[in-house]
Parts: structure tokens; sequence; C-alpha cells
């Protein structure tokens, strides 16, 4: 019994002349972009509405990458299959352009399309072969860059030059261009590189930083996994030759017993404004949010000290309430003595307030009390020797 293969057994068993990002990476690839594309609007001659989304790929290789991104981009290009079977290309809502600098490749690349699927999205990809990325763009383009050109609204805001909704780089030395694809890619348009080694992110993110007038905004990095499973894993780590830069660059890269096996990094960037400073903004709001913080800290600080002002100024008043108490308690005794009690020299009257603040009965005065400065008339006299 015979059936028709998958995209992955396509992709595994097809002949090669270079290596493939294997179909479930190149899927995960694609979908970090987060492209939606939608059918394209007409007039009603038929007619496109709106100029095509162009998006561009940088290393054809073996093309399997080329499919996935052509399976998202398919759908606008429903009308450029005309009933009568002829193709239309006037009416293509969306195109790929791929480039390789070698001319094996692309052609393989092509090959790859054509013959999937009876050649279901020949009609959404345009093969170029070019010394680089840079070079296509800046001088190879220019047929095409003229039918997607920024609205004069969008100027203030877009390069000139752009005409890219998209943009994807499989190749090595892919920071060289970084400035030309960002100068072609339209506001907001998604830039993912898949490269080998993070050591080639940790370059392209040093170059964004030594270079603001490059107007990428880094979103994410993503290690595409080598296989099922978890535990340790070894990397290989390493200086090597980079042929297409002739330089010599870093290798640090995931690592299976003895041999390197799939895997790698995918990095993600979106275009921003060309008169806007995001770096300033950003650092605006983190000044922003720290003065705020201060200022919560001082506001918290100062109801701290009001609370323990307010509770010293509630335990100074308990304690004047009780020491005015305590006053008013011996104003009544010494008014109670005086009014009821027996006349007596101010000094007992003292020993006598004081035994009634101290809660101690107070003693009637002595005998010899009455009698102070008066002669003794019955002592007799002192008898002499």
């Amino acid at each position: 019994m015979l059936s028709k293969p998958t995209t992955e057994e396509y992709i595994n068993l097809i002949a090669r002349d270079a290596q493939p990002i294997y179909p479930l990476d190149a899927a995960a690839i694609v979908n970090l972009a987060d492209l939606h594309i939608d059918y394209p609007e007409v007039d009603a001659d038929g007619n496109l509405k709106n100029p095509p989304l162009q998006f561009f790929e940088a290393g054809t290789g073996h093309g399997s990458l080329s499919l996935q991104i052509l399976k998202t981009l398919h759908p606008a290009n429903c009308f450029v299959k005309q009933a009568n079977g002829e193709i239309d290309l006037s009416k293509r809502g969306a195109v790929l352009h791929t480039i390789d600098c070698k001319e094996a490749h692309s052609a393989r690349g092509a090959i790859t399309v054509n013959k999937f699927k009876k050649g279901m999205y020949s009609n959404d990809v345009e093969f170029h072969v070019s010394e680089s990325p840079t070079k296509w763009l800046e001088e190879e383009s220019a047929e095409y860059a003229a039918l997607s050109k920024p609205t004069e609204d969008l100027l203030e805001f877009e390069d000139k030059e752009a005409f890219l909704s998209g943009a994807f780089l499989d190749m090595g030395g892919f920071d060289e261009h970084l400035r030309s694809v960002a100068k072609h890619l339209k506001l907001d348009a998604p830039l993912v590189i898949f490269c080998p080694s993070i050591s080639q992110i940790m370059q392209a993110l040093q170059l964004l930083l030594e270079n603001p007038d490059i107007k990428l905004n880094f979103v994410r990095t993503v290690q595409l996994l080598d296989g099922a499973g978890g535990g340790l894993k070894e990397w290989d780590t390493r200086t090597a030759y980079i042929k297409a830069t002739g330089k010599t660059g870093w290798v640090c890269r995931p690592k299976v017993g003895v041999r390197v096996c799939g895997g790698g990094f995918v990095m993600v960037f979106r275009k921003r404004a060309i008169n806007l400073d995001i770096e300033k903004e950003l650092q605006e709001m983190e000044e922003s949010a720290r003065l705020l913080e201060e200022l919560k800290e001082k506001e918290r600080a100062e109801a701290k000290e009001k609370t323990r002002e307010e509770r010293i100024a509630r335990r100074a008043a308990r304690r004047e309430a009780a020491e005015s108490e305590a006053g008013a308690e011996v104003t009544n005794a010494e008014s109670e003595i005086q009014e009821d009690g027996p006349k007596t020299p101010l000094s007992s009257t003292s020993e006598q307030i004081e035994s009634i603040t101290k809660g101690e009965p107070v003693a009637e005065a002595k005998d010899e009390d009455k009698n102070v400065g008066k002669t003794d008339e019955n002592k007799p006299e002192d008898t002499k020797v």
C-alpha cells in the first residue's frame, strides 16, 4: 500500500546539496515570526487593492525553510491560478525572495519546492543567486522594491527603501548584513535568524549595542533542542574558520556524544520606527519608575514617623492625665483636713497629707503636741547634791 509522503519524509529523503533545516525546526522558526497572512482584497475588476507582501530569505540551501515560509504565504496567492488554468503572477498577494551565493544550492532549493505536492507553492517564490544579502537588496532588488514602497503617511516612521514585510537569515556572517536588511524592513516587520552557535548571537547583539542606528528591537533567543529527553548537555566550544567571511570565530553549540547533531539557536528581531529612540524611552521609563519608588518609600517613612509621633503624644497625654488626677486627689485631701480635722501645725498637716497620698491612716495628734510651748508646773526641781 502506497501513501503520499509527509513533509518530514519528503525533506529527509529527497536528494540534497546542502544540510537542511529539518521540518520540525523549520516550522518552529517560521512560527516565531508570528506571521498572519489573509486572502488579498480585490476590486470590481478582480485586481488587487493593495501591493503584494514581500518576504526575504538569505541562504536557500536545501529549500526546507523556504517550503515552510511558503506554506504560510500561500493563502495570499489564492487568485494566481485562474479558472481557465492560466497563471497570473500580477495577482500575487505575497511573494518570497530567496537568495543563495551558490547556484547549485539555489537550483536544489527550486527542485525541492517545485516537486513538493505537484508544485503547489511554485508561484509563491522567486529564486535568486547573489553574492550577499546586502548586494541583492542594494543593487538587484529595485524592480521588486518599487511594488511595495511605503506610503506617504508612513515615511515619517519608515526608511524610504523599506519594502519587506519579513526576513529570514540562515547563513554565516549574517551580522555583516544586519544594517542593510534592517533598512529594507517595514515597520514592525520580523527578522528571524537561525544560527548553530550561541556566540554568533552574542556578536549580533554586541553589534546592535554599538550601532543604535540599526533600527532593530531584540525580542528573544530560542534554542532548538536536538532531541527529546533532558539531563546534562555537553557543548562544543572552540574557534573555527568561517568560510563566508574569511575570519576566525567561536563555535559554541550543543554536542551529542562525539557528533554535533541537529539543534541550534534562533534569534528574533522587530523593525522599529526610524525617528524613535527606543533606548532613550526605556531609560526614561526606568527613571520614572525609580523616582516613583523613591516617592512611595518617602511616603511610607513619613507615615511611619507620623504614627510614632502620635503614639508618643498619646502616651504623654495619658501620663499628664494621671498626674492631674493624682494632684486633684491631694487637693481634695488637704481640703478635708482643713475643714473637718483638728488644727495642727503646718509640719504635722504636711505629714498627714503625705500619709493620705500614700494610703496610710492618719495618727491622732499626741498630747505632747497639744502642750507644745507650755511650762510643766508639776515638774520637780533638781535637787542639789
